[in-house]
């Protein structure tokens, strides 16, 4: 890296402020070059330094995560990190405001109680800067229809994953569950929360599919990205547990560390997997998915990094079912559905709100709704 990645850090604690500094001053290729106590002192900081990346709090005075996160998206578009220190019920629901609003990942802040701990955040922290530094954000108006999504953003590094083995890409024999119906199965990475909530909350109440959301996302946070996205979704929302039956009309989401799969009997069954693959990972469960419902298994790929899904959209496809990529100018990352379509492996390339209509009307004019 020729040059330091140039970082503002924005936290009220004037602790974490020093903790975060001396975390991100141990790696040559990141340089911090301010601080902000509050969101607006942050405002002109970013106006000021011009940073590759703001690491933004939640809770702050005179302006919190959200504003301040608006108004840097609105005015001065720039990749947003958000640091959190608590999972409570307010402080997710500000966190995921902050991902609608344009904010690109988050992660729990690093404790100093453990030294153990607090290296691995370390390593976490100055990984994940340096992947969300490379996005190249867009402006986010305020005044913008609330469910229009943005981008027109360009491919970031590839995250390199094991190629899977053709047998694990194949449908198999099995025969479909006695009450097969549709099953669409989401996979998304970085910027796709925003989109997967717009896409639920699009979907009609009577859909008449099931339908399952992989999302890459920080540990601990699963249980509120569900909550968030069910507020505007007349779809009943839930974390998947094992051994429960796959239903028409619900969606079920993925934990944060384990694999979502479904087993003949049309069940959820749960898997940790190695730590080097995404968690959980998209492409475990749209073969699961295409294996057991064959022709009535509909695959979407969202914004993320890497190619996670690619070969998961592959076995869908293989299988006789539908696959749906979203298109680069609604993307925050095109990596993962660019990856699926270089491997022929979709359909249609679709903006955000085209993948509600012809989700909708795919499944209502093959199958149609629940009555």
């Amino acid at each position: 890296m020729s040059q330091p990645l140039r970082i503002l850090i924005v936290d009220d604690s004037a602790m974490m402020r020093r903790m975060i500094r001396s975390l991100l001053d141990s790696d040559p290729d990141i340089l911090v070059v301010g601080e902000a106590a509050d969101g607006r002192e942050a405002l002109a900081r970013v106006a000021e330094l011009r940073p590759d990346l703001v690491t933004l709090d939640v809770r702050m005075p005179v302006m919190d995560g959200v504003e301040t996160t608006r108004q840097i998206m609105a005015y001065l578009p720039t990749p947003i990190l958000v640091l959190t220190a608590s999972l409570s019920g307010y402080d997710i629901d500000i966190t995921f405001q902050m991902l609608g609003a344009g904010a690109l990942d988050v992660m729990v802040k690093p404790q100093i109680s453990d030294s153990a701990a607090l290296e691995h955040a370390r390593t976490a922290l100055v990984r994940k800067i340096k992947l969300l530094a490379k996005v190249k954000v867009v402006t986010h108006l305020r005044g913008r229809r609330k469910n229009t999504a943005e981008g027109a953003l360009l491919n970031a590094e590839w995250s390199r994953q094991p190629n899977l083995d053709a047998a694990e890409v194949a449908p198999s024999d099995s025969r479909l569950p006695s009450s097969a119906f549709p099953i669409v199965v989401i996979g998304a990475s970085t910027g796709g929360p925003r989109v997967v909530q717009q896409i639920l909350a699009g979907l009609p109440a009577n859909y008449g599919a099931a339908v399952l959301v992989v999302q890459h996302i920080a540990q601990g946070f699963s249980a509120g990205m569900v909550e968030w996205m069910a507020i505007h979704s007349t779809l009943p929302i839930r974390i998947a547990v094992a051994d429960t039956v796959v239903q028409l009309g619900q969606v079920i989401v993925a934990p944060d560390r384990s694999n979502l799969m479904i087993t003949d009997s049309g069940r959820v069954k749960l898997s940790s997997h190695p730590s080097f693959l995404p968690h959980p990972t998209i492409d475990i469960t749209m073969q699961s998915v295409a294996k057991i419902y064959g022709p009535t298994a509909i695959g979407v790929l969202l914004s993320g990094m890497g190619r996670d899904g690619a070969q998961g959209m592959r076995s869908i496809r293989l299988a006789g079912g539908y696959t749906i990529a979203q298109d680069e100018a609604t993307c925050t990352i095109f990596g993962m559905p660019k990856a699926a379509i270089e491997l022929n492996a979709v359909h249609a390339v679709l903006p955000p709100d085209k993948i509600i209509e012809t989700l909708t009307a795919y499944v209502a004019t093959k199958w149609g709704s629940r009555t």
